[in-house]
């Protein structure tokens, strides 16, 4: 995997049954990734021999810096979930002080019976799939990120601002400013969302 591997612990999914064409070559690729936090699996209810390939990935979204308020987090959690928008990857409740990450199902628009027929192609096919499927997937959060900042700049706040906020420093701790800031995120996101910070818990709710 490559430096844009979103890392935390590996994930687990179930072994490809011998039913699904190529069952053994997945498994295999799983086996050789055991210590990663990817996973290439095929939906448990798909119909038939020659189901879509799924890319099985821990994502994160904390920062680097271990001490960043969780107020500065939250635009790149709800960037996260944007992305993940369309996908099986959208949960319906984060824990917020948890380190684990988001377990995300991502389609790559592949079905099985498009593995190459050689045993090692297939593997190294398979390794560059998920490589390729989680970069985009970081790649997109990463854009969608950027652009609120650009859109919150507009309204008086960046990063360092809501760190502040965050920090309630003098002069940047009164509740209107967070409370404009929540506004903010609502209005640029499309994800419906409550926190409930006495359970540290962001709910993800339903489209209407």
């Amino acid at each position: 995997m490559s430096d844009t591997e979103a890392v935390i612990s590996e994930v687990w999914v179930p072994k490809t049954p011998s039913t699904v064409l190529s069952s053994s070559l997945i498994n295999l690729t799983n086996l050789l990734l055991r210590e990663t936090s990817h996973r290439v699996a095929t939906l448990q209810r798909s119909d038939g021999p020659d189901p879509e390939l799924f890319v099985v990935s821990r994502i994160d979204w904390h920062g680097r810096d271990s001490k960043e308020p969780l107020l500065s987090q939250l635009p790149r959690l709800l960037s996260l979930l944007e992305t993940l928008r369309g996908t099986r990857g959208v949960p319906s409740e984060i824990h917020l002080d948890s380190n684990d990450g988001i377990v995300a199902y991502l389609p790559t628009g592949i079905n099985v019976s498009g593995l190459p027929k050689n045993s090692r192609d297939a593997v190294m096919f398979l390794m560059s799939l998920i490589e390729d499927t989680v970069a985009h997937i970081l790649s997109t959060m990463k854009e969608v990120e950027d652009w609120f900042w650009v859109a919150a700049r507009r309204k008086g706040f960046s990063p360092d601002i809501v760190k502040r906020m965050a920090l309630e420093e003098e002069h940047y701790d009164s509740p209107a400013h967070i409370q404009r800031f929540n506004e903010v995120m609502e209005s640029y996101f499309s994800i419906r969302f409550r926190i409930h910070r006495s359970e540290s818990m962001l709910h993800v709710e339903e489209d209407q």
